[in-house]
């Protein structure tokens, strides 16, 4: 399938399917790269560099080993002589391991051919080695120049074979590491240059692919937006851009193709219909109610409610017009009833006017002569106000005298209880003076007159108390009087202030009754005018009426022109 026929969704996971595998492809391509250099560098470290480790390793101590041979010969102190006897076979042993790793490492053939000269080299030498050191060691006093001797026409010319022949497996194991080096670095270059052809090979394939890409959506994506724009300014019949793909874009633009018919038949169907209802034509029906879907529904349906109550409206209106012909000839007859009604009430009233006005002028005076009343009443109010309040200060001052009376009883009582002592007393004295005889008798005389004054002072007192008790009963009489004089104007007082307010709540009744005549007065007068106003407005009616009914037949003519449902 072509990408141009695929959906976007299918298109853009192709696409960047696409780029991932070249992706993909370019991280293979790398880590076999890696995978390649890391082994051949691993091969070439452990054949060819750890070789020449091993090979030299084995070289030192064999040169070593040799070292020691020859100090064993040459020393003469028997301590140095053990110490080297010791590093020599030390060293031996170490050479032996070291050749153990060499003969491990080696495995090119070269390599391997080099390693057997060496060990070919090596037969023999040993044994040499360890008659030298048995003749050093012995105790032949000729034992070291027999020694030196063997070392010098055997030993030495095997030992300088054999470091040649190790010389050799070195050098051929730095020319096998510098031609791993070499391959190695064309390898890299190789592997790099690979690398970026593939990454350069996904850039471009991806920067065309994704233009392709963006080219088939944008190009429809913007002649659909150019319509679309037309589309919302009303245009609904210009044709939409062809979609030449099957994806999504393709079918937005059919489906505004579709919408933009629809929408135009719809427009064009209501258009017809506000046309015909606007030249009078109200029985009509859309032909393609089944396009008006979704929200035109409500479209239609606001049309067609529209239709129903203008329809609904002119017929009422049509009814309501032969009934105002036929109410406006009664009203004509009702209007002039009402003026010949009118103007015999108009007589009435303004004999009624008269009267009321008499009434109040009447009520008027009596109401000023009652508020003169009134303030008599309030007048002597206040003076029996006045009155009542002297009579309650006279009350007060005899009960004050009352009190004062009863205070002087009390006192007279005192003093007959000091004549009543006094007179014993003096009983006493005139007892003790005639006891006492001859010397007594002045006393006697004193006891004598104290006596008689105290029966003076008692019988004064008796009296004292006699004409009190009559003022405190006259006193007594007389606060009864004075209460009931007080209780007499309270009465009077009580009974003018009644009075006084009874003459004020008739005066403000009169008052009040003079205003709603007032106001009755002016409402009469304005019924009078009402009156006239309604002769006049009936002779008006009569008149509007008949022109109502004029009015009427034109509104059934007007509405006659209308075409209305049955």
């Amino acid at each position: 399938m072509k990408l141009e026929q695929m959906k976007i969704k299918k298109r853009l996971r192709t696409g960047f399917g696409f780029v991932t595998l070249l992706a993909m492809l370019s991280a293979v391509v790398g880590i076999i790269a890696l995978i390649v250099v890391s082994t051949r560098y691993e091969y070439a470290l452990s054949h060819y560099g750890f070789s020449q480790g091993d090979v030299g390793k084995a070289m030192v101590s064999f040169a070593e080993a040799r070292s020691a041979l020859r100090a064993v010969v040459g020393y003469d102190d028997e301590n140095e002589i053990e110490e080297q006897i010791e590093l020599h076979d030390q060293k031996k042993e170490v050479f032996q391991t070291y050749m153990e790793k060499v003969e491990k490492s080696v495995t090119y053939r070269e390599g391997i051919q080099a390693y057997n000269d060496v060990l070919n080299e090596l037969d023999g030498y040993w044994e040499i080695d360890g008659q030298i050191m048995k003749l050093a060691t012995s105790n032949d006093k000729d034992g070291y120049l027999k020694a030196q001797k063997l070392d010098v026409e055997q030993l030495t010319p095997k030992y300088e074979k054999i470091y040649a022949e190790f010389a050799d497996l070195m050098n051929l194991n730095v020319q096998k590491g510098d031609s791993a080096k070499d391959m190695l670095h064309v390898v890299e270059i190789v592997i790099t240059v690979l690398i970026i052809g593939v990454i350069a090979a996904a850039v471009l394939s991806s920067t065309k692919l994704g233009n392709t890409i963006a080219t088939n959506i944008e190009k429809p994506l913007l002649a659909l937006q150019a319509r679309l724009k037309t589309f919302a300014e009303g245009d609904l019949e210009s044709p939409f851009p062809e979609a030449n793909t099957n994806d999504e874009i393709g079918e937005m633009i059919e489906e505004a193709r579709g919408m933009a018919e629809n929408l135009n038949l719809i427009v064009t169907d209501a258009g017809e219909l506000l046309t015909q209802m606007a030249d009078g034509n109200y029985a009509i029906s859309t032909k393609i109610e089944d396009r008006y879907v979704g929200k035109f529904a409500a479209l239609m349906d606001a049309m067609r409610k529209m239709n129903r109550e203008m329809n609904d409206a002119l017929s009422h209106v049509n009814d309501a017009a032969n009934q105002v012909t036929i109410g406006s000839e009664n009203l004509a007859e009702s209007a002039q009833a009402l003026a010949e009604g009118a103007t015999d009430q108009a007589g009435a009233v303004e004999e009624l006017t008269a009267t009321i006005a008499n009434i109040t002028e009447g009520v008027d005076r009596t109401a000023e002569d009652l508020d003169e009343m009134r303030k008599k009443a309030d007048m002597y109010a206040k003076k029996a106000d006045d009155s009542r309040e002297q009579m309650t200060e006279l009350v007060s001052a005899m009960n004050r005298i009352d009190e004062t009376s009863k205070k002087i009883e009390n006192i007279i009582s005192d003093i007959e209880n000091i004549a009543s002592e006094t007179n014993l007393l003096s009983l006493n004295a005139a007892i003790e003076a005639a006891r006492a005889g001859e010397a007594g008798r002045g006393f006697a005389v004193v006891a004598e007159q104290i006596r008689k004054l105290a029966e003076q002072s008692a019988q004064s007192a008796v009296d004292t108390r006699t004409l009190i008790e009559g003022s405190l009963r006259e006193v007594d009489d007389g606060n009864l009087a004075a209460e009931s004089a007080a209780g007499a104007i309270e009465e009077v007082v009580e009974g003018i202030k009644n009075i006084a307010e009874a003459s004020n709540r008739l005066s403000e009744t009169l008052n009040e009754q003079a205003k709603a005549m007032d106001q009755a007065e002016a409402g009469v007068n304005q019924i009078s005018e009402v009156v006239q106003s309604n002769s006049a407005a009936a002779q008006e009616s009569s008149a509007t009426s008949e022109e109502l009914s004029a009015q009427a037949t034109t509104l059934s003519d007007l509405v006659g022109r209308f075409t209305l449902r049955s």
